[in-house]
């Protein structure tokens, strides 16, 4: 089969001829549909920091969002059959630490990433798996199945988030923070601002439902915030853009007792006002490393298959798995939303 391997612990990726996996215990052959490029790729291909530091075992078949159709299982796999339809679940859990027994899979203390610590998914072929391939209605087409990944991270931020009859900010509209302004449209935001400096992603934003939208390049966003609440400030804002000085511009149009989900993954350490940005504040601030398994996936694909949440907007190119130099092109070029490749 051909695949998109990473070969050496260096900067760039190879088109390969790679043999057709065979499905192990609990795992399952999966014939890949679609899948989608992912920051998480990127670094990979360039071989940044994070990647050098990311425990990679080369050569190794890279990616990690997809759907496709299952073709062969493995000795002891139950609920899934033949012919299934399935999208990637990324995380891997051990299912026997803390975590795990808790029902935080998604975090487990042994946590390993499908096409970042196993081979992935930028293949004809990739084996996934059982408990990482998530069975998704049909009426879902592959293309959407290939973002389900990214967009249980952003639906789950919204639904943590509390955003019904409530303004919130989305602070970056990129992928994530495109998934994310419609999470949180569905859910009866009263007022999505999406806030980037990208007019293409802006554009985005409000296709994707953002009451309104800001240029954080031009405009004083604390004041305009502040003017569309009344004063308060937002009662949720959704870090997705990792831009360190954005994230702590943000903490001055958050409402008292608000909360900040952070999305995001900054370069560089911050330094907050811990008193007035979150003590005085009482602001509630956590993370989201993922989805949960499995309540965030039952949520958003009722969501999807409902037709009241429209991701189309965002997947604004698709390719042939072989273009894939030509999709890291257009993914870098910030002209480009979710990029889908097709084996």
């Amino acid at each position: 089969m051909k695949a998109i391997v990473k070969p050496r612990p260096m900067p760039g990726l190879e088109f390969a001829e790679v043999s057709i996996p065979e499905p192990g215990q609990g795992e399952v052959l999966v014939k890949v549909r679609a899948a989608a490029l992912c920051g998480t790729d990127i670094h990979i291909e360039e071989w940044s920091l994070w990647a050098q530091n990311a425990n990679l075992k080369m050569p190794l078949i890279i990616g990690h969002e997809c759907s496709g159709e299952v073709v062969a299982l493995g000795t002891g796999v139950l609920g899934i059959e033949i012919g299934d339809h399935v999208a990637s679940e990324t995380h891997i859990p051990c299912g026997h630490c803390l975590q795990c027994q808790i029902g935080e899979q998604h975090i487990c203390a042994n946590l390993k990433i499908f096409g970042v610590h196993t081979d992935g998914c930028f293949a004809e072929y990739a084996v996934i798996p059982a408990i990482c391939a998530r069975k998704i209605p049909k009426n879902i087409p592959f293309q959407v199945g290939a973002v389900l990944e990214p967009l249980g991270t952003a639906f789950r931020t919204a639904a943590e988030c509390n955003v019904y009859g409530k303004p919130v900010v989305v602070l970056g509209c990129g992928p994530i923070g495109l998934f994310a302004v419609g999470a949180a449209a569905m859910m009866g935001a009263s007022k999505v601002i999406g806030i980037d400096i990208s007019d293409f992603r802006l554009s985005g934003a409000k296709a994707m439902g953002a009451t309104h939208v800001l240029d954080s390049s031009s405009d004083d966003v604390v004041k305009a915030v502040l003017d569309l609440t009344d004063g308060y400030g937002a009662d949720s804002i959704i870090e997705a853009s990792g831009h360190v000085g954005a994230i702590k511009t943000a903490f001055r149009y958050l409402r008292k007792g608000g909360r900040f989900g952070m999305i995001g993954l900054p370069t560089k350490p911050i330094e907050l006002e811990l008193g007035s940005d979150i003590v005085f504040k009482e602001a509630k601030v956590f993370g989201i490393h993922g989805r949960k398994m499995f309540e965030t996936w039952r949520g958003m694909e009722e969501a999807l298959a409902s037709g009241k949440l429209n991701i189309a907007p965002v997947l604004t190119h698709e390719i042939p798995l072989e273009s894939y130099a030509e999709g890291i092109k257009l993914a870098k070029s910030g002209q480009a939303n979710k990029v889908i490749l097709v084996p």
